[in-house]
């Protein structure tokens, strides 16, 4: 294993400087936009487009590293983010940075793929677990500490905008000069959304609902913290929180959705999150930080768990075998939430008051947990023993499925061609799960 590991060192390093960038780019934007007098519902039109972007590339990723291969399609691509935020630089206006989003989301979701891909390749069926869980630790540390380049410069100049650039230029480094090369994608079937939400619809509906939530704490947090002076190492400080909160949370709640019925693991959860949230309002005006900044981790790190949450309840109710297909679907439904998200939740914040961003997230909580009730009554509760383990997910999403260790193992085999190192055989589930009927 740790062999396993030193190998990937490149590919971790890349994948933690590419995050640093994207921590960065993600606390500048709506700041930036701010202190041009951007309106809040402006703000999060250009956000979410950041997860039209990601939708298309989680589409088109695995063409393109057919077409070029891992390394040169993640270089690529990698470039053209980093070129998009060094055009920003020159000229901020709403319509560049809209346009930037979506270049950023694509580039992105292609960079996410080539590497969670080229890990799949690299692990074995006993290995693929904690392979996961180090990439995930790489791209929350990476979002972490992108927050605290923030402090480096004026917002209102274009210094961070070139910092950022420069950053997402250095990720390209270690992967290109690693002597590795990625495997051969090859094709997975598709399973059509209609027929996910006939087989798992409380799956479906909370992966779409966990896009909106996720989507809009995480990017218009900022926006939040502004009207209550939290700013400059202070906003670093508290975006910061709420990325630790959505890392340390998921192992407890992975514990307990293991151990007893998820739906009621995930009912209990968003009632703890919507209080939170209505804590985090009363708190705000009140100057209590240290409070405040707790509060916003658990409510973050809550939300940050409703996407893996969703996977596992969806993949309790399907065969080994159509678990790779239906994950394109669980993409897709986030990835349409993660658009909704923070233009919806930016309108209300310009009616309402930025304050009503909590308030927001707490609705939509309480619309999914009457969901979660709704889905209980009608279907009976799957026994423990039969549940899929969870696996914890990172803030990436992208196409790239088969790392998930509850996915059919794909075992890699020698070619004889130079250039690549395996290509991938997937080969029939061995066993089946009876699916329960509503």
């Amino acid at each position: 294993m740790h062999k396993t590991l030193f190998s990937l060192f490149a590919l971790f390093s890349s994948c933690f400087i590419l995050l640093l960038g994207n921590g960065l780019i993600n606390v500048l934007l709506p700041v930036r936009m701010g202190l041009d007098g951007a309106g809040t519902d402006t703000i999060g039109m250009v956000l979410s487009l950041y997860f039209v972007g990601l939708l298309l590339g989680a589409i088109y990723s695995i063409n393109l590293i057919r077409r070029a291969g891992h390394v040169r399609m993640f270089a690529g691509c990698v470039a053209l983010g980093a070129v998009s935020i060094l055009v920003c630089s020159l000229y901020p206006e709403s319509l560049l940075l809209g346009a930037m989003r979506i270049i950023l989301g694509f580039c992105n979701a292609c960079a996410f793929t080539a590497m969670e891909s080229w890990l799949s390749h690299s692990s074995t069926k006993k290995t693929r677990g904690k392979i996961l869980a180090v990439y995930n630790a790489v791209v929350l540390s990476g979002l972490f500490a992108g927050q605290f380049f923030m402090n480096l410069a004026d917002p209102q100049q274009p210094t961070l905008f070139v910092i950022a650039g420069i950053i997402l230029c250095a990720a390209v480094i270690p992967i290109v000069l690693s002597s590795h090369s990625g495997p051969i994608m090859d094709e997975v079937s598709s399973m059509s959304l209609s027929t996910l939400f006939k087989t798992s619809p409380l799956g479906v509906v909370s992966c779409f609902v966990s896009g909106v939530i996720y989507a809009s704490i995480f990017n218009l947090l900022p926006v939040f913290a502004k009207e209550y002076s939290i700013v400059e190492f202070q906003l670093s400080l508290y975006m910061g929180a709420a990325i630790f909160g959505a890392f340390i949370l998921q192992f407890p709640v992975g514990y307990l959705s293991d151990r007893y019925d998820r739906r009621s693991v995930l009912l209990l959860l968003l009632f703890i999150s919507a209080l939170a949230d209505v804590a985090v309002t009363i708190l705000a005006p009140l100057n209590m930080t240290p409070v405040l900044f707790l509060v916003t981790a658990i409510t973050s790190g809550i939300i940050a768990c409703t996407y893996p949450l969703s996977i596992s309840e969806a993949f309790d109710r399907l065969r080994q075998n159509e678990m790779a297909a239906a994950m394109g679907c669980m993409i897709l439904a986030f990835a349409f939430g993660g658009i909704i998200g923070p233009y919806a939740a930016s309108v209300v914040m310009k009616t309402f008051g930025n304050t009503s961003l909590f308030y927001f997230l707490a609705i939509i909580q309480l619309l999914l947990a009457g969901f979660v009730i709704y889905r209980m009554v009608k279907r009976r509760a799957l026994p423990v023993v039969e549940q899929e383990n969870f696996v914890m997910q990172g803030t990436a999403i992208s196409s790239a499925i088969d790392l998930d260790p509850r996915i059919d193992y794909a075992e890699s085999s020698k070619t004889t061609d130079p250039d690549v190192k395996s290509t991938v055989e997937f080969y029939p589930a061995g066993g089946e799960k009876n699916n329960l009927s509503s």
